[in-house]
């Protein structure tokens, strides 16, 4: 695990952000680029519990990858997280990293502020590979992630080591989120956005 502090290593991780998501757009617009066109759907609060980083780690070693990040989107990892901590709102993991090391960083950085970490201050947020063939996207206030993949078998490989922990599908997902507080036309839109046979 290591915290993202400089300014150089920020503009990696700013560099792979850009490729993936469209930071003008929020739910519920398709808020990502148009290779990722396949989706998934998970509650935002599962993205700091154990469950989904040993999900996501047995994933990265499906797919042959050893690593991923964590940026924050909002608050803005430099006007706010640089602008008042030594660090960029920013975390990439390896797959040796245990779920200790998962649920230190994301509840307990900036040690001088804990509730500025990830898990308490992150109202968009984002959990990517380097390869840019996958992405999870969170959403506080709709209170769900969505897993983006670029490739439908990968979304079936993420399926099928999620399991039950999925949302059951995009309906599912939209009623989640806009359902309880009777948004239909939110509700409608993002089930037209993230629908498999979207185009």
């Amino acid at each position: 695990m290591k915290v993202v502090s400089t300014a150089k290593e920020y503009d990696s991780v700013a560099i792979g952000a850009e490729k993936i998501l469209n930071k003008k757009k929020v739910l519920p617009d398709n808020v990502f680029n148009r290779s990722l066109k396949f989706f998934l759907f998970i509650t935002f609060d599962e993205l700091f519990m154990p469950l989904f980083f040993n999900h996501l780690k047995q994933y990265l070693l499906a797919v042959g990858e050893n690593s991923f990040r964590v940026t924050a989107i909002d608050p803005d990892p430099r006007l706010y997280f640089r602008a008042n901590f030594d660090f960029f709102g920013a975390i990439e993991f390896v797959s040796s990293d245990t779920e200790d090391d998962y649920l230190a960083a994301l509840n307990n950085y900036p040690e001088d502020s804990p509730a500025d970490a990830l898990a308490h201050n992150s109202n968009l947020l984002m959990f990517f590979s380097p390869t840019h063939k996958w992405v999870v996207y969170g959403d506080r206030d709709a209170g769900i992630a969505i897993c983006a993949f670029t490739d439908f078998r990968k979304m079936e490989l993420f399926r099928s080591i999620y399991g039950s922990d999925l949302l059951d599908g995009v309906k599912a997902a939209a009623d989640y989120a806009y359902g309880a507080a009777g948004k239909s036309t939110l509700e409608a839109k993002f089930c037209g956005n993230y629908s498999l046979d979207q185009e």
